[in-house]
C-alpha cells in the first residue's frame, strides 16, 4: 500500500450518512436568508438598513465561529448542530429585533460546523481520495443551498416560516444526537508546537484561496441575475434565474469532479478548471446574446466547482497538525463578503455593472496563478509534521 492511500480512517456508513445530511442542512441555511428576507421585511415592516442587520448578524456569526472551528473538529461539529437547532428554534419565540440573536447564533453553529465536517471528511479519506470525497461532500452542500427558496415557498403555501425553521432545527437536533451515539471522528492533531515560518507560509496561501474562491462563487450568485436582467431585459431565456443555472452547474460539477479526479491529478484538474471559468467569465461579460450569458453561467460553475474542494483537500493535511488555524477557515465568508461589495462599489463609481464584474475574473485569474503553486500531491497530517520539522 502507497502512502498514497494510507491516512484515511474509514467512518462507519451510519456516520457518514449523519455527516452528509448534517451539511446537506447547513446548506440550506447557508442559503436561507436570502428567500427569507423580503418575507421577514413584510412581517415585521424592516426597511433594508434593518435587512442588512440580519445578514451582518449571519455573517459575524460564521465568521466567530470559524476562528475556533479547527481548536477540536469533533467537538466544533456537535456545538454547531447545538447552535443550529438552537438559532433556528428560537426564532419561533423572538421578535424583533431578537430575531438577530437567532441569526447570529445559527450563523456561528455554520461556522463551526461547516470546516469542522469537511475536516472530519478529509481525515477519513486516503490522501489520493481525498479531493474526491470533499467535491461529493460539497455537491451535497449545494443541492441544500439550491433547496432553500423552494423550502420557502412550500411553507408559505403549507404551513408558515416559523413551522420551517422549527423544522430545520429539530432536523440539527436530531443529527446532534445521532452524531452523540456515533463513533468519534478523526480529529486534529495538536502537536503543542509554534506555526513554523513554513507552515505560516502554507496558511497564508491557504487563507487567500480561500478568501478568492468563496468571494468569487458569492459574487457571481449575488450579481449574474442583475447583470442578465440589465443586458437582457426582454429575454425569455433568463426568466428562468440565471443565477439558478450557475447553482446547479456548481452542484453538478462537483459531482462529475468526483470521477473526473480517478484519471486526472488534483492540480491538472484545479488549473484546467481555474482557465475554463475565467474563459467563461468573459464570454458573459462579452456576450451579445442571452444564450451565450446563459451557457457561459452554465460553463462557470462547472469550471468553478472543484477548485474549492481540491483546495481545502491540499490544506487538510496542515489544517490537521495545527488547530489554531481557524482564522484561515473565516476568511472564507470575508472574501464572500468583501468582493460583493467591491463589485457593487465600482459599478455604482463608474455607473456600469460590467466594471463591477471585473472583480470575479480577477479573482479567477490570482486563483489560477495560486495552481501553479499546489504541490505535486496532497500530503497525510503526518507527512506535514515531517515536512515541517526539516
Amino acid at each position: 500500500m502507497t502512502e498514497a492511500e494510507q491516512g484515511g480512517r474509514q467512518l462507519p456508513s451510519a456516520l457518514l450518512i449523519v455527516l452528509y445530511l448534517a451539511f446537506a442542512l447547513t446548506g440550506v441555511l447557508t442559503a436561507l436568508p436570502g428567500p427569507l428576507l423580503p418575507i421577514l421585511s413584510k412581517k415585521w415592516l424592516l426597511n433594508d438598513a434593518h435587512a442588512g442587520w440580519i445578514v451582518g448578524a449571519q455573517f459575524l456569526g460564521n465568521l466567530v465561529g470559524c476562528l475556533f472551528t479547527n481548536r477540536n473538529p469533533r467537538l466544533s461539529r456537535l456545538l454547531g448542530l447545538a447552535l443550529v437547532a438552537i438559532g433556528t428554534g428560537t426564532f419561533v419565540f423572538l421578535r424583533w429585533p431578537g430575531l438577530l440573536a437567532s441569526f447570529f447564533c445559527y450563523g456561528m453553529g455554520l461556522g463551526l460546523a461547516i470546516p469542522a465536517i469537511n475536516l472530519a471528511i478529509a481525515a477519513a479519506a486516503a490522501p489520493n481520495k481525498r479531493s474526491a470525497a470533499l467535491n461529493l461532500l460539497n455537491s451535497v452542500w449545494g443541492l441544500g443551498a439550491i433547496s432553500a427558496p423552494t423550502l420557502v415557498l412550500v411553507s408559505q403555501h403549507l404551513a408558515s416560516i416559523e413551522t420551517l425553521l422549527a423544522a430545520l432545527g429539530m432536523s440539527a437536533a436530531l443529527l446532534l444526537a445521532l452524531s452523540l451515539s456515533g463513533p468519534k471522528t478523526v480529529s486534529a492533531a495538536n502537536t503543542n508546537q509554534a506555526v513554523s515560518t513554513k507552515a505560516a507560509h502554507s496558511l497564508l496561501f491557504f487563507a487567500v484561496g480561500f478568501f478568492l474562491y468563496v468571494g468569487t462563487e458569492t459574487c457571481i450568485a449575488s450579481w449574474i441575475s442583475i447583470f442578465a436582467q440589465r443586458t437582457f431585459p426582454n429575454a425569455h431565456l433568463l426568466g428562468f434565474s440565471v443565477v439558478t443555472y450557475f447553482w446547479a452547474a456548481l452542484v453538478i460539477g462537483r459531482a462529475i469532479s468526483a470521477y473526473v479526479l480517478k484519471w486526472t491529478s488534483e492540480r491538472s484538474l484545479y488549473i484546467a478548471s481555474a482557465a475554463i471559468a475565467l474563459l467563461a467569465f468573459c464570454a458573459i461579460l462579452g456576450g451579445k446574446i442571452p444564450s451565450v450569458l446563459a451557457l457561459g453561467t452554465i460553463l462557470c460553475g462547472l469550471a468553478l466547482a472543484p477548485i474549492f474542494p481540491i483546495l481545502l483537500s491540499y490544506a487538510a493535511g496542515t489544517f490537521l497538525t495545527h488547530p489554531n488555524s481557524g482564522w484561515v477557515f473565516a476568511c472564507a465568508p470575508l472574501g464572500g463578503t468583501l468582493l460583493p461589495w467591491a463589485t457593487g462599489q465600482l459599478s455604482t463609481a463608474y455607473s456600469t455593472l460590467h466594471i463591477g464584474l471585473l472583480v470575479p475574473p480577477a479573482a479567477i485569474l490570482c486563483l489560477l496563478a495560486m495552481g501553479f503553486g499546489l504541490a505535486g500531491e496532497v500530503k497525510t497530517p503526518k507527512a506535514v509534521v515531517a515536512e515541517l520539522g526539516n
